[in-house]
């Protein structure tokens, strides 16, 4: 009888003691996921090297938009086209997360829906994404939901 009880002590400490493990993984994993997700997010917002673009893509300064415009167009390699492709790569990196089931749609959509529909707004810009190769961005931009359908939501 003594062994029995126990027998099922210890089962039950083992169950709670992997419960415990468990609850404690999730939570850290999460800890984690969120922290690599403010990373993204710093590395978009606050570091300088997407701000021109961001703001040419953005705001539509006309001299400066035409300027990109025309030096995509043409081929050309200068700073601008540089800071274009910089750019675009950020967004090809975090389309690929995607595709690796690193990052989940709606976390995608969350940090960087406004900026995806920047890009799409641009048809030069998005000739530039499917010329150039950049597959997993340009998928990503056809996933994004119409305009529409998120004011219905």
């Amino acid at each position: 009888m003594v062994l029995k009880v126990s027998t099922v002590i210890g089962g039950l400490t083992a169950v709670a003691g992997g419960l415990t493990a468990l609850v404690t993984f999730r939570r850290s994993a999460r800890l984690k996921r969120a922290e690599w997700l403010y990373n993204l997010h710093v590395k978009f917002y606050e570091a300088a090297n997407y701000k021109p673009i961001r703001r040419i893509l953005d705001y539509e300064p006309s001299a400066e938009l035409t300027r990109l415009r025309e030096t995509i167009e043409k081929g050309a390699n200068d700073d601008l086209a540089e800071a274009l492709v910089d750019y675009l790569n950020f967004f090809e990196f975090v389309a690929s997360l995607l595709k690796l089931k690193q990052l989940s749609e709606r976390e995608i959509l969350m940090l960087f829906e406004y900026y995806l529909r920047r890009i799409r707004d641009h048809p030069f810009v998005v000739a530039f994404v499917q010329q150039e190769g950049f597959e997993s961005l340009a998928e990503l931009l056809n996933k994004l939901p119409d305009a529409a359908m998120k004011t219905r939501r």
